[in-house]
């Protein structure tokens, strides 16, 4: 089998883009192609019209190359590889970021032909179930007044969720009003659902984005005992995700722009986060993810990937979690978008707040083609 083509389709949602942090209002899909008809899909949760170009940029020279044109006659099998191939081909002006977010998704589509062409799901090629099932989290943006963030929280624990997370939106208020957000949150949820904040990392007009500020904040978070704090700090900020960890005892989660196994190395050993959260369509794809995940093992740490796109990410993250022994929950995207609710025939369900994986061959979803095309934005 060959890989004959490689397709980066940017979509976007027919209505305006709001600058918020949903970033399930567009996206762009890999299609890869081989000559026995097999096609895989993956996602990358990036910026859609720069990921195009990298994987369609014709090559400039050894170490300058577009990551399609790269690919093209390689075995899909032959997935790490084909990892360090593309890594090793985009040194040039790759290394971490954009192009590694698109080596993920030409990465999980790999996976995606792996499994269809033997007949086994993306879980088994990663090494077997660990877990029968996945305690899925409700993963939504935070409102911004405490009465919107009492509605929205009790929205999901009336759906059966028994962890919910509430991110970025009104946590770019000042520190009195997070406080009140949290406080609305925790009554609505009661004393028996996890409730995770995303405070994410937009500095306010009373406060900055420091280890210094977040220590206060989040010393006046715990009584409402948050399950985890997640990105309250500037990505490369590790000396101050250090220190925060230091202290609470409150779970620092962090990691959903970071890109390959070095910049996690980082990010455990110099940051002291105690979840790890690759992002799937970003991190390197799934070779990359699992090899994250295992460094986050060895150093007896959670791994808790981002999920926040179209089904396709959920889907993958869920064959990854399923699969190391280190995996806790999934995060579930609510997000009412077009992207999110349209792009795939049959999503994920998640029942009594767990989701459980699929044994159909490959990622185990099937791709809404016409859903595909209406959003489709590059014709």
């Amino acid at each position: 089998m060959k890989i004959t083509k490689v397709e980066a389709i940017p979509v976007r949602q027919k209505n305006d883009v709001q600058l918020n942090n949903d970033s399930a209002q567009d996206g762009i899909i890999i299609k890869v192609h081989t000559d026995e008809g097999i096609v895989g899909y993956g996602e990358v949760d990036s910026a859609p019209w720069v990921v195009k170009a990298i994987i369609e940029s014709p090559s400039s020279h050894r170490i300058c190359r577009g990551l399609g044109e790269m690919i093209l006659g390689e075995d899909p099998f032959e997935i790490e590889r084909i990892w360090e191939k593309m890594y090793v081909g985009s040194q040039f002006y790759g290394r971490r970021g954009v192009v590694v977010h698109a080596m993920s998704g030409i990465d999980i589509a790999l996976w995606d032909i792996m499994g269809k062409a033997l007949g086994l799901p993306i879980y088994k090629l990663l090494g077997g179930a660990q877990r029968g099932k996945v305690r899925a989290y409700a993963s939504t943006l935070m409102p911004y007044s405490p009465q919107e963030a009492s509605d929205e929280t009790r929205k999901w624990v009336e759906q059966g969720y028994t962890a919910i997370k509430l991110g970025w939106g009104g946590f770019e208020q000042g520190n009195r009003e997070i406080v009140e957000l949290v406080k609305a949150s925790r009554e609505a949820a009661g004393p028996n659902t996890d409730l995770l904040f995303d405070l994410g990392f937009i500095p306010s007009d009373d406060h900055p984005i420091d280890a210094a500020s977040r220590m206060a904040l989040i010393q006046e978070l715990e009584p409402y005992k948050p399950y985890w704090i997640e990105e309250p700090l500037f990505a490369d900020d590790y000396d101050g995700y250090r220190k925060l960890a230091e202290s609470t005892n409150i779970r620092i989660a962090g990691g959903e722009n970071e890109t390959t196994r070095y910049g996690f190395r980082q990010l455990i050993e110099q940051g002291g986060v105690d979840i790890v959260q690759p992002d799937v369509t970003r991190c390197g794809g799934l070779t990359e993810a699992k090899k994250i995940a295992q460094l986050a093992h060895a150093h007896h740490l959670t791994c808790v990937p981002h999920a926040w796109s179209s089904g396709i990410v959920i889907a993958a993250s869920l064959h990854l979690i399923t699969a190391i022994p280190n995996g806790s929950l999934l995060e579930y995207c609510v997000a009412e978008t077009p992207i999110r609710q349209e792009l795939l025939q049959s999503d994920i369900r998640v029942r009594d707040g767990y989701a459980q994986v699929s044994d159909k061959p490959g990622l185990g979803i099937e791709i809404n083609e016409a859903a595909l095309e209406k959003y489709r934005c590059d014709r």
